[in-house]
């Protein structure tokens, strides 16, 4: 019998396409599919043009997964609109990752919807670990990109 496969919506910059697709090749393609909405957005068109039909589209994804993924390297208002997306569901996780951007410690409610926290950069390992709000969530320090898709399963099953 096989095990069904954990859906996660990648919510990041859409201009940021080497870099999320660098991130989702970390996880096994033999338990993990992503959703990417850099593959479905017109790259003709700037964001101000994009039709009703890509945003259903997203919300389509988002309501198709098990967990979103939010990059905070490089996030912006419509991950901001994700991620809160994610928080008012309560089947759904709000994972978040960061190597080393510390612009998201200015967003309180992006932090208070974040489920698990995950970084590679001890400094914001640290930062974390005393912020008012991140303190009280799931809080992982990686010493490798490499074993990301390890650790985020490992604490979704504790959750």
């Amino acid at each position: 019998m096989t095990q069904a496969k954990t859906r996660i919506y990648l919510s990041a910059c859409i201009s940021n396409a080497l870099n999320n697709e660098y991130i989702c090749s970390k996880f096994p393609v033999e338990q993990y599919i992503f959703d990417l909405p850099q593959k479905i957005t017109p790259k003709e068109l700037n964001h101000e043009n994009f039709p009703l039909d890509v945003y259903q589209q997203c919300i389509n994804m988002m309501e198709a997964s098990d967990l979103g993924l939010l990059l905070l390297d490089s996030y912006g208002r419509d991950c901001a609109w994700e991620a809160g997306w994610y928080t008012a569901r309560p089947g759904k996780k709000l994972v978040a990752f960061v190597e080393s951007s510390s612009h998201f410690t200015r967003d309180w409610m992006i932090k208070g919807g974040i489920d698990i926290f995950v970084t590679t950069n001890p400094r914001i390992y640290q930062y974390a670990l005393g912020d008012p709000i991140l303190r009280h969530k799931t809080i992982i320090f990686l010493d490798s990109i490499e074993h990301i898709a390890e650790k985020i399963s490992d604490a979704l099953c504790h959750k």
